[in-house]
């Protein structure tokens, strides 16, 4: 473009995929596009395109059906039921076409002291002493907290060892178990922290050959990632330890018994159903993963004074693509360029009345993850060969494709089309996938 360096961006809704469908005049008697449907268009002609490209790479424009379902005026007259049409795309000017593919989000995990992970247990499996006071100070931060408390947030957790024996003339070892219990029991039941974490206690009394789970049930996070089974998430999982009322597990010589946490990162957001949706409703909190910090410190939040408690970052979060929040609102900003406004206003029986649940109806706003929607761009320009100022120019456009899934027949329409106007060396389609995947640990796996 001429003063900005972006593009003019279009979303067109093809969720029941590329069709020719009856290869007439588009508008004509079985060439009406419905809802979901999307197709190419000869530009001269208005023909509908068959989708195996048939060698002459003519201009073409883009076309999809309608989302609205109502029209006095008629779907041919520029009425609501008219086809959603791109400009004129001259495969010559295409300089992107790309696919972003829907994608599962990733929670945070990571682990403090020993656990079955990978890590050497010998080297993370700090000694607890008695008479003793440990801080751990856990740090949760991104959109999540932020739009619960306004600011990130962090909680410094402290654990007493008890008592030292009478007779004993060294601080004698204590089971790391009443350290990381502690911890976890102070996280758990604190407001600002407990919303965006869950936490296992693990310990193993056998030297790491086998892990068990202390106060097991059930839990899991949003977002689809799910936790593993036997996370402790309140106060009555570990009050009868806490309380003396149930024994640590633990060898003969409590030095023997290895111990940890594993917090993962999880957090459930407001989700309003479509009848009161608004595009302005806030979705940050609900497609990021927070992120977790962690780190013992002394009594004066100095986390410099200590060593020997590992703490690894097992998963960094990941925020997921494809979720269903996200593309309605880029239709219904395309839709609002096109002067089809989204009622936002007070009373809902007007955004019936204006066709604003057709929208909804369109996109499922459920959909996350990598049951999400595959989107697909064409970036291309239309040269001003008659500009005012005598000087050269084009307005660059970036068309976005929604669909359900992956269209190996449009993406062949697509680069046999570009490759027949620019050649084999030139655009091709680029592929955007998911990353790979994390696996989380797991509370009671083997080492």
């Amino acid at each position: 473009m001429s003063y900005f360096n972006s593009a003019f961006q279009k979303a067109f809704v093809g969720t029941d995929g590329f069709t020719a469908l009856g290869g007439g005049t588009l508008g004509t008697a079985g060439n009406i596009l419905a809802t979901g449907q999307f197709a190419f268009v000869d530009s001269r002609t208005w023909e509908v395109q068959p989708t195996t490209f048939a060698g002459d790479p003519c201009p073409l424009v883009l076309a999809a059906g309608s989302l609205y379902q109502n029209d006095k005026i008629g779907p041919f007259h520029g009425g609501y039921q008219e086809s959603n049409k791109s400009k004129i795309i001259n495969p010559k000017y295409i300089s992107r076409f790309y696919r972003v593919d829907p994608c599962d989000p990733q929670a945070a995990q990571i682990t403090v002291g020993a656990n079955n992970t990978s890590f050497d247990d010998t080297t993370c499996s700090k000694q607890f002493f008695c008479g003793e006071t440990y801080y751990l100070r856990l740090d949760i931060k991104g959109s999540p907290v932020l739009r619960t408390l306004s600011r990130n947030t962090y909680y410094t957790a402290d654990a007493y060892t008890g008592c030292c024996p009478a007779d004993a003339i060294a601080p004698v070892a204590v089971n790391p178990l009443i350290v990381y219990a502690n911890w976890a029991n102070n996280f758990l039941n604190s407001p600002l922290i407990s919303p965006f974490v869950n936490i296992q206690i693990t310990y193993s009394t056998d030297d790491g050959v086998t892990w068990e789970q202390l106060a097991p049930s059930a839990a899991s996070v949003d977002n689809g990632v799910p936790v593993p089974a036997g996370a402790s998430t309140s106060l009555t999982d570990l009050a009868p330890y806490l309380n003396g009322l149930l024994p640590w597990p633990e060898n003969a010589v409590p030095a023997d018994t290895l111990a940890g946490l594993i917090i993962n990162g999880g957090y459930i957001d407001t989700r309003f159903g479509d009848c009161t949706f608004y595009p302005n409703d806030a979705i940050l909190a609900r497609v990021e993963p927070v992120k977790i910090y962690a780190s013992e410190t002394d009594l004066n939040g100095d986390p410099c004074a200590f060593t020997g408690l590992c703490v690894n970052d097992i998963c960094l979060p990941v925020q997921g693509s494809g979720y269903g929040e996200n593309v309605i609102r880029e239709v219904i900003q395309s839709e609002m360029y096109s002067q089809n406004y989204f009622y936002t206003g007070m009373d809902l029986r007007i955004r019936e009345i204006t066709q604003g649940n057709d929208v909804t109806n369109a996109i499922d706003r459920t959909l996350d993850g990598a049951a999400g929607y595959t989107r697909y761009y064409i970036q291309h320009s239309v040269p001003r060969f008659n500009n005012p100022t005598s000087t050269f120019d084009n307005d660059q456009y970036l068309l976005e494709i929604i669909t359900d899934g992956d269209d190996p027949i449009f993406e062949g329409f697509v680069n046999d089309w570009i490759e027949a106007a620019q050649g084999s060396a030139c655009v091709v389609l680029e592929e955007f996938t998911c990353y790979d995947e994390c696996t989380p640990v797991s509370a009671t796996a083997a080492p």
